[in-house]
């Protein structure tokens, strides 16, 4: 081949194309993975935060919704209790609030106008007294009046009102005579809706379609007034601070120790309190807010917001709660008949303190009741609530009444949930990655594939080259001897019989090298088309030898050199199964070697040694001729490794026989080598027995 450097041109321009591409779409693919892998972890974050934010509420919700419901007369140390004595008359009754304070709550507090405050967990005077002989604990006063000395002059009453909602609770008469409201009994829905409102408000027409018209309509799961279902907040289990309605409605069972608050009097007659285990667990009443979870799922698949969703559970839970207070107090209310208006509760940020306050409008008097709640243990719990689903969470206040619209706010209170931007995390082997490097292998397979193609037709062309002209080299001068001499003896040019005898001589040592020639190229053919002759026969090796000697030393005597064979009794009678003709082939391929490089040495003997071991017999050909170079091993058995040069100032030959004898032997089950020798060539063709 000419020009070969043309095929590599063409093979580099043709990667120069396809590298960059395929680079290119592995970085888009990649970038595209990155980006789905990171809307997934997006996705994944926002549904933990859904449920986070669902958690959160539902944890604070029998919370917020008690302190909400509370009436009035609680936020007195001592009130006078409606329940009637053997001999009439009515009882005193300790506040709930001061025999067991809610967990999670620091102090209760009523702010009057006049800036002075006060709290049922701080009676003074006579009414201490009295308090602590009716199970109220000296140090739980103590506390809460270091508390309410720390709160005196924080709050301001003008500025409370102003921030608290102007909505009303239901106007309650709370008096003895009162009829119960019943175990079923509901809020109106013409009665005012909000018992909580959070310091940031859901839009009212959001709010309204979430409460009336994106949430499933069935009637029998839903409270009349909300339409959110009731189960999946659920009525105020064991552990909450509300006592089950049916207890109340009975004004001749008797309370509980636990209801009593641990009074001291027999017949005192005290609401449930709060339990300190409140806490511990969302509330739960066959179903909870994760099923209401689900349900604002669908919603939102609708056009629903999340907020909205959480707010109107949240008050529908707290609508239940102001109920069954109402029914509970029933029967321990103050005798005198009092109109009271209580206002909706409101959670604020005071500085750093977390309050819970609602007006309250006795007469012409509006007072502050509220409930300063322990922000710090509160977090701590919430923290652990949702630990599961989000790490390294930030529970933030938010003090402002118009927040981000992307902030994810709590529907309980004026607090903001946020999380750490998830980093993009690829799977090391992940489906498009997999693809990628399968697509990359395939490609450089392939690359290297066609570079050995094209490698091998390159070498296979120059070689053709080469012994093509070889070939050409090798066939003119024998062509020319035989056209001379035959032209001599037709034309009678040589009339001594000697002479002509010589010619004859030589035409016939032609003959047979052209001969030689052609067998070498037919039989080397006949090995690459994979068809070679497999003629085996039975034969002991002296017979071999025999049969091959009186060729080898024609061969010998010709090059004017003596042959010699090397071989015992003993191994003369090894006997091997081979081709014939194969190992003779062989043999005077590198017996003919030897006569063309080694004819010019001072000792010319060629000499067939023969070695027996207990697998394989060793024949081994030696001359004391100049031997190999190094370069010249590299290349010793490759087809057709002379070149034209070469072929004419070498010895005669296209540089065809070692390599035919190479796959000769191999074809028949052996091998042959060149060893290492101080003078000369030493190769050794290895038979198996």
């Amino acid at each position: 081949m000419k020009r070969p450097w043309q095929i590599w041109s063409l093979y580099a321009l043709g990667l120069a194309v396809v590298i960059p591409a395929l680079a290119w779409l592995t970085v888009k693919a990649l970038e595209l993975d990155q980006a789905e892998s990171v809307a997934r972890q997006q996705a994944e974050q926002e549904e933990n935060v859904s449920r986070a934010l669902w958690r959160l509420d539902a944890l604070l919700t029998p919370l917020l919704a008690q302190e909400a419901a509370r009436p009035d007369f609680v936020y007195q140390p001592l009130y006078n209790s409606t329940t009637q004595l053997a001999k009439g008359g009515a009882t005193k009754a300790i506040s709930p609030l001061l025999i067991e304070p809610p967990d999670f709550v620091l102090l209760h507090f009523e702010l009057h106008p006049d800036g002075r405050m006060t709290s049922p967990q701080v009676p003074v005077g006579t009414d201490r007294q009295w308090a602590m002989e009716n199970g109220a604990v000296s140090a739980q006063i103590g506390d809460a009046a270091e508390r309410l000395a720390q709160l005196q002059g924080q709050l301001s009453h003008e500025k409370l009102v102003a921030e608290l909602p102007d909505e009303s609770l239901p106007e309650v008469l709370v008096a003895s005579n009162l009829p119960p409201l019943g175990n079923n009994a509901r809020l109106s829905p013409e009665d005012n809706q909000l018992v909580v409102a959070n310091t940031y408000s859901v839009p009212t027409q959001q709010l309204e379609q979430q409460r009336y018209g994106d949430l499933p309509q069935q009637a029998s799961d839903f409270s009349p007034q909300t339409n959110v279902p009731l189960q999946t907040i659920g009525p105020p289990s064991a552990n909450d601070s509300l006592p089950p309605p049916q207890q109340a409605a009975n004004p001749t069972q008797q309370p509980t120790r636990s209801q009593r608050g641990n009074a001291t009097g027999p017949d005192e007659d005290v609401p449930q309190t709060a339990s300190r285990s409140q806490m511990s667990s969302p509330p739960t009443a066959g179903g909870n807010y994760e099923s209401a979870y689900a349900t604002n799922n669908r919603v939102q698949s609708r056009g629903g917001k999340d907020l909205a969703s959480r707010d109107a559970a949240y008050q529908s839970y707290a609508q239940q709660a102001f109920s069954q207070q109402r029914q509970s107090y029933q029967q321990v209310a103050p005798p005198e008949t009092k109109r009271v208006i209580e206002g909706v509760s409101r959670p604020l940020w005071v500085g750093d303190r977390l309050i819970l306050a609602r007006r309250v409008q006795t007469g012409n008097a509006t007072l502050i009741q509220g409930v300063w709640l322990d922000w710090e243990k509160l977090q701590s719990r919430m923290y652990e609530e949702i630990s599961d689903l989000i790490p390294n969470p930030i529970l933030a206040p938010v003090t402002t009444d118009d927040p981000p619209a992307s902030a994810r706010l709590l529907a309980t209170l004026p607090v903001q949930l946020s999380v750490p931007t998830p980093q993009p995390i690829v799977a090391t082997f992940s489906p498009m990655r997999i693809s990628l490097l399968l697509a990359w292998a395939c490609v450089g397979a392939a690359a290297l594939a066609a570079a050995a193609t094209l490698l091998s037709v390159v070498a296979l062309s120059e070689r053709r080259a080469a012994f093509v002209a070889a070939v050409t080299h090798e066939l003119r001068t024998p062509l020319t001897t035989f056209r001379m001499y035959a032209e001599m003896l037709s034309e009678g040019m040589v009339p001594e019989a000697d002479q002509r005898q010589r010619y004859l001589e030589t035409l016939r040592v032609e003959a047979d090298r052209l001969h030689h020639l052609v067998e070498n190229v037919l039989q080397y053919a006949r090995l690459e088309r994979g068809n070679p002759s497999r003629r085996r026969e039975a034969v002991s090796l002296g017979n071999l030898l025999d049969r091959l000697v009186a060729r080898l030393a024609d061969r010998a005597i010709q090059a004017e050199m003596k042959l010699e064979v090397d071989l015992s009794q003993v191994d003369r009678d090894t006997q091997l199964s081979v081709d014939v003709g194969a190992v003779e082939q062989i043999l005077f391929n590198l017996v003919d070697n030897a006569c063309k490089y080694a004819a010019g040495s001072k000792d010319r003997r060629l000499r067939i040694e023969a070695e027996v071991l207990p697998r394989e017999c060793r024949l081994r050909v030696r001359d004391f001729g100049p031997g190999i170079s190094k370069a010249g091993r590299k290349k010793l058995f490759q087809p057709f490794s002379k070149s034209v040069h070469e072929a004419a100032v070498t010895a005669p030959g296209v540089g065809l026989g070692l390599a035919l004898c190479r796959r000769l032997a191999h074809d028949l089950g052996g091998r042959l080598e060149l060893l290492d020798s101080e003078t000369g060539c030493v190769f050794e063709l290895s038979l198996p027995r």
